[in-house]
């Protein structure tokens, strides 16, 4: 067998976000990519490349079942096959269903999260900050935060279980100092550097899809393939607040990376299926 080449996403001169390999999650992701997926044939394909020993896989399963993230049945072979729930699909994040927030309509408020927090309580400001990026809010100021999303219910649970409340304000606007919102989000949102990221992506992975279409590859290279891909695409959408399409500014290349991704994972399932 041929072993295939890969190009590599890493690149020493793109600052790229580090995202943390969580293993029960990277199986959750592969679920949902592979629809199906074969519980004895799995550590096969993900040996040496995904998991550092058959342990964790299988711990890796245990958690999901164990969660109700995921069950498991008989596939038509009437092999064990392992499959996400609703529940499981609710779990994963945001950017595996991108379309969702692209298509929702805009009611054209801003949502403004602004807060007074004393340097004594730094650690618990540096908390906050962490939370408003993973809601994708974006950054006018380093106390000024904003979002086109109503985060009412977020800053209630802030409220009443951190007494978030007693440091910051939340207010509603449909404008900000009078700026178009087409600034709003350029100031906001660092659209040059997610560019950059999601163009890397779709030069690395247009190529590795030629590759694969043409080439010859066993399952390991496709799960080091698929490995590669999926920590990839993490990277390239995790600063990515998935604007309504109202807001997006142009130039903006989500559609182009979640469409290229989506072209390599049914390419691999092909593969898979031939193998």
């Amino acid at each position: 067998m041929v072993h295939m080449r890969w190009v590599e996403f890493h690149d020493p001169n793109i600052s790229l976000p580090v995202v943390k390999r969580r293993i029960g999650l990277e199986l959750m992701e592969m679920l949902d990519l592979t629809a199906t997926f074969l519980t004895q044939g799995g550590w096969g394909l993900l040996k040496k490349s995904c998991y550092p020993n058959e342990k964790a896989y299988w711990n890796a399963v245990y958690r999901l079942r164990k969660s109700g993230l995921a069950v498991t049945g008989q596939g038509g072979g009437r092999i064990p096959v392992l499959r996400l729930t609703e529940e499981g699909e609710g779990v994963l994040a945001a950017y595996f269903r991108p379309e969702k927030y692209w298509n929702r309509s805009w009611n054209g408020i801003w949502y403004l999260f602004v807060y007074d927090i004393p340097e004594r309580n730094r650690v618990y400001r540096d908390g906050l900050r962490k939370y408003l990026k993973r809601l994708h809010m974006g950054c006018l100021q380093q106390s000024v935060w904003i979002s086109p999303n109503d985060i009412r219910p977020e800053f209630d649970d802030l409220a009443k279980a951190a007494g978030v409340d007693s440091f910051a304000y939340l207010f509603e606007s449909r404008t900000v100092l009078g700026l178009p919102n087409r600034r709003v989000v350029d100031d906001a949102w660092n659209f040059d550097r997610l560019n950059e990221i999601q163009q890397r992506y779709c030069d690395v992975f247009g190529e590795n899809l030629d590759r694969l279409s043409s080439g010859v590859c066993d399952a390991e290279a496709l799960a080091f393939l698929v490995r590669d891909e999926l920590g990839a695409y993490r990277s390239a959408f995790v600063l990515d607040p998935l604007l309504p399409r109202v807001l997006r500014p142009s130039g903006y290349m989500g559609e182009k990376v979640y469409s290229l991704h989506n072209q390599i994972m049914h390419a691999v399932a092909s593969r898979l299926e031939n193998i």
